[in-house]
């Protein structure tokens, strides 16, 4: 009896080791694909962050581009208002010369307005002897 009780004590060992070794090996394979993904989210995430910090730091170069852009639009746009008004200051008339010219301006009105008021004058009359 000694011969089988140790046979049968072998035989249990044998299969308890070969369970435990198929565990661990099935442990050790989930482990392994658990392990797998979690370095492919983690590769995945640092290639995210990095597209992240790609994007903000472009978006503050876009931004401090437009900043520059407009500082240089608005330098250019003073500097040529100085140049047209000087351009211009050079056939403004003197003040004196600009009353001769408003006086002028007035009286060609007038001139006109008598003119109009002459042929106005002349119509009613050409109708009066028709």
């Amino acid at each position: 009896m000694g011969g089988q009780t140790s046979r049968m004590v072998r035989e249990i060992v044998e299969d308890s080791t070969y369970i435990i070794r198929q565990t661990n090996r099935s442990t050790y394979e989930r482990s392994r694909a658990a392990h797998q993904e979690v370095q492919t989210k983690l590769t995945e995430l640092r290639k995210l962050n990095q597209e992240v910090l790609q994007s903000a730091e472009s978006d503050a170069q876009r931004s401090q581009v437009f900043q520059s852009f407009q500082s240089t639009v608005g330098q250019q746009k003073k500097a040529l208002d100085e140049q047209a008004e000087g351009f211009a200051k050079q056939f403004e008339l003197p003040q004196s010369y600009q009353k001769i010219a408003d006086a002028h301006r007035q009286e060609m009105q007038e001139a006109k307005r008598k003119a109009e008021e002459a042929a106005e004058a002349l119509k009613h009359l050409e109708q009066k002897q028709s």
